[in-house]
């Protein structure tokens, strides 16, 4: 069908198609959630993921740490988030000369934004309506946020809970990675320390670097990071702007998430506790003990 129209900032016009997911992958998305892979996707056909623009969205999202990030200087591979080389420049200065100033910037929760929200919103259904039946109704909510980088720079090795969805929409990069479930490569202690807050508890192992799958990406391409699958980005020679879509499962964050941050608890106290799926009615204990007490801790604060 041909594209609706909708008017944005400054006069820009973007498309909205039908789907942005390439009809040919549909095979491919039945492997979600279990191993990474390659697609294609149209959101490279949009207007609006320009610098102008996307200064203007960083100032339109609030000014919250959950919904704002930005990191500058010289990272490698196993640095975590919470590296600070040098000292950042403002978040408008950062994107307004990210050609120059060795950075990365993720804006999250784009999808609830006016002007880009409809097209990333359309984005997410998308997404949503190719993966197998099992994975949709165990989703809980979805989020777009949008990754800008500075030529040649790093996004570190990580892991996250969230399956997710990088699409490459305007210059060149190289995602390396690892496939979930592998214990040699991500520990129950990496994942425990995850899960009780540290999001960069990910260790890069350089001797593992080979195992990895390479996904060179061009505007048009994108890969999938199944849960707890590692993955780290070599940004090409430009500015690099990419949309990351991903999901809350019911299954790993009211279940998986809460078993391992009560194994981290009882760890620090010198127990050994048993390793989440090993024992399920073990892991249905300790998920429904931590949100007791989570709980507890909300009535607390009132």
């Amino acid at each position: 069908p041909e594209p609706s129209k909708v008017n944005v900032s400054g006069g820009d016009v973007l498309e909205r198609h039908a789907s942005h997911i390439a009809a040919g992958d549909a095979a491919r998305f039945q492997k979600v959630n279990a191993e990474h892979f390659g697609f294609r996707h149209a959101l490279a056909r949009q207007s609006f993921f320009n610098v102008p623009d996307l200064v203007r969205l960083s100032e339109r999202i609030p000014d919250h740490e959950g919904f704002k990030y930005w990191q500058s200087g010289d990272i490698d591979v196993s640095d975590g988030w919470n590296v600070r080389p040098v000292k950042r420049l403002t978040l408008r200065e950062t994107i307004e000369g990210i050609a120059l100033s060795n950075s990365v910037v993720v804006l999250k929760h784009v999808e609830q934004d006016p002007v880009f929200g409809p097209v990333l919103r359309e984005l997410l259904q998308n997404v949503f309506d190719a993966a197998p039946k099992a994975f949709q109704d165990d989703v809980t909510i979805g989020e777009c946020l949008i990754f800008i980088n500075s030529p040649n720079r790093k996004t570190a090795y990580h892991f996250d809970l969230e399956p997710s969805f990088l699409l490459q929409v305007s210059g060149e990069k190289t995602a390396f990675a690892w496939m979930n479930g592998d214990r040699t490569l991500t520990t129950d202690l990496e994942l425990e320390d995850y899960c009780a807050g540290n999001t960069s508890a990910g260790v890069y192992k350089p001797h593992r670097q080979a195992d990895a799958g390479a996904y060179p990406l061009s505007p048009g391409d994108g890969v999938h990071f199944p849960s707890t699958g590692p993955h780290w980005v070599q940004n090409g020679d430009a500015v690099s702007i990419s949309v990351n879509v991903n999901f809350d499962l019911r299954s790993l964050h009211s279940r998986l998430q809460y078993a391992y941050a009560v194994n981290h608890r009882m760890r620090k106290l010198g127990l050994n506790p048993t390793s989440p799926g090993e024992r399920p009615w073990i892991d249905s204990a300790k998920a429904g003990a931590w949100a007791t007490a989570r709980q507890a801790d909300v009535l607390r604060m009132r």
